[in-house]
């Protein structure tokens, strides 16, 4: 297994484990606000919808860093920093 295989591993474990965290919440969320089910409550729907989008965010925002940090790994930056 090469060195930077090794390096990837953790950065992908941790994505994995807060994307299974938040899908739940997401889908709960959608649920709440009614898309899933058959009662909507109006009132309620952008409050949650805010929330779901914020869900999302999060959701997208961690599979960016996810990509951002396989880049560093393969480019060397975290050999050329422990130098110092």
């Amino acid at each position: 297994m090469r060195k930077t295989t090794r390096k990837k591993i953790a950065p992908i474990v941790i994505t994995a484990a807060v994307i299974l965290y938040m899908i739940p919440l997401f889908v709960a969320v959608l649920s709440m606000a009614g898309f899933l089910g058959g009662q909507r409550d109006f009132g309620a729907i952008p409050f949650l919808l805010g929330y779901a989008i914020l869900g999302g965010a999060v959701i997208a925002g961690i599979i960016k860093a996810l990509f951002q940090r396989l880049n560093e790994i393969d480019g060397g930056e975290e050999e050329e920093a422990s130098q110092y």
